[in-house]
């Protein structure tokens, strides 16, 4: 799955080839969590826009159609009701450089920053909604790479550039969709960092500095 990522290039640069730089780049985030709005890049009438949208919707009792999860299984996001309307029209990119996962050994959870290990540029592929009307996206996971499949056995969607604006055309087949989100993902390496990623208060580049706990297991 995918609970924090991070993205520290914010003035969009690397998505020149796709769209302009946004107006006003955010600011370095290295705890980017769910509930808290962040950039993106979707596909509206044939114009690429950069937005600002929530990281999925949590449930309310008082409001349960509201409800959009920060995670969508890309082999079941076609079929899920709650998916599949923002699956086949409102697809978009989620700038990344990396995301959190937090490996269990022996009942205690130490926090991994996983990354691209020849620095390749991607963006996570998220679907989106619009929720009280506010701008909702969900990011895509799949099954994770031998690399990383010891922290953790679902890993998020990630998009190189080649295949950004393949998954933003409008008028891509689901079984087109399908095979770009099993296609190969970058290579992957994962460093053990700080446990004060737990806290969202936290957000700064010592999150990323390895901990002086109990190192992984490697396998």
């Amino acid at each position: 799955m995918c609970g924090r990522y991070t993205w520290t290039a914010t003035n969009g640069g690397e998505f020149k080839k796709l769209i302009k730089e946004p107006e006003q780049p955010e600011k370095p985030s290295y705890n980017r969590a769910p509930g808290q709005s962040h950039p993106s890049i979707s596909n509206q009438s044939g114009a690429m826009q950069w937005d600002n949208m929530l990281w999925g919707n949590p449930k309310s009792d008082s409001s349960p159609k509201s409800f959009f999860p920060i995670n969508a299984r890309s082999e079941t996001v076609q079929e899920k009701p709650i998916f599949r309307e923002a699956y086949l029209e409102n697809r978009c990119l989620v700038p990344a450089d990396g995301w959190f996962e937090w490996q269990v050994i022996e009942g205690q959870k130490y926090p991994h920053h996983i990354y691209s290990e020849n620095c390749e540029i991607f963006a996570f592929a998220g679907i989106w909604k619009i929720i009280n009307q506010k701008k909702v996206f969900s990011i895509l996971t799949r099954s994770a790479s031998p690399s990383i499949l010891h922290i953790h056995h679902r890993a998020p969607v990630a998009l190189t550039e080649n295949h950004w604006e393949f998954w933003l055309d409008e008028k891509q087949s689901q079984d087109s969709l399908r095979t770009l989100t099993e296609a190969s993902q970058p290579i992957w390496k994962a460093q053990q960092v700080s446990s004060r990623v737990n806290s969202t208060r936290n957000n700064d580049p010592e999150i990323l500095n390895p901990d002086s706990g109990k190192q992984s297991l490697l396998f």
